[in-house]
């Protein structure tokens, strides 16, 4: 037997998923899970609980959170690789940080409960197809609906909800300028988190022979970097195998 699942993570691609299914346009699937990271954006969380569980209720079903127990790893991989998408002074490193925290999560949380042969619903739309990699054990509902994220934006919209903020955890380094200054001006306590996180890291790399790493593109620390300047408007996610869920 086959289990499909959601993977909600918050954002507007699954939150459109949830709207077209209480469309009838989609199919109901089995399951609709997120995966707490434990770091995962206070505005996140106020959305899935206002808006997205209410929608949920509303076709007698519910978004399940897969505990942050369930993470093997925290900051730091077992061989003691800081896992984070960080900026270093030559570069920036790869994410390891979505895979150990939401697709082992997941998997973890489905397979305690005897559930093993799933099929995962991510929530990729016509102009992300690029980061599609290896489709064994996934599908992509709004791939095969030919949406954007623009169509996304609108089915909210039309259906009579709020967009929901950006979602990724409090402290990602692939933000631009405008989610920092979201988290900064609407949720104080958790821009103070990821300033205190961001020196946290940086003493550690340093004090372990490094150059030194940083949370915000500038290479400067959060807490005084110039946030009102416009960088990109897109976010460049950089999640492992695109499993941020968005």
């Amino acid at each position: 037997m086959t289990t499909t699942i959601l993977n909600y993570g918050g954002g507007r691609q699954t939150m459109a998923m949830l709207c077209l299914i209480a469309k009838g346009v989609l199919p109901k699937p089995d399951r609709i899970i997120i995966a707490d990271t434990g770091r995962e954006k206070s505005s996140t969380w106020d959305y899935r609980e206002e808006i997205a569980e209410p929608l949920a209720q509303s076709f007698d079903m519910s978004i399940e959170i897969a505990p942050r127990s369930l993470a093997y790893v925290d900051l730091y991989g077992h061989n003691g690789d800081l896992l984070l998408p960080v900026y270093t002074k030559t570069g920036k490193m790869t994410a390891f940080c979505s895979t150990e925290w939401k697709a082992r999560v997941v998997r973890r949380f489905l397979a305690a409960q005897g559930v093993r042969n799933v099929i995962n619903w991510i929530g990729f739309a016509l102009d992300e197809r690029k980061r599609v990699k290896g489709t064994e054990g996934r599908a992509f509902p709004l791939l095969d609906l030919g949406l954007t994220k623009r169509d996304c934006i609108q089915i909210i919209k039309d259906a009579g909800y709020p967009l929901p903020p950006p979602s990724s955890c409090w402290m990602c380094p692939n933000m631009p300028n405008e989610e920092w200054r979201y988290i900064r001006d609407n949720y104080p306590a958790d821009f103070e988190r990821a300033c205190a996180l961001d020196e946290e890291i940086r003493e550690h790399d340093i004090f372990n022979g490094g150059g030194g790493v940083w949370l915000h593109h500038s290479r400067q620390p959060l807490a005084t970097a110039d946030l009102d300047i416009e960088d990109r408007a897109e976010p460049q996610r950089q999640c492992g195998l695109g499993m941020c869920f968005i």
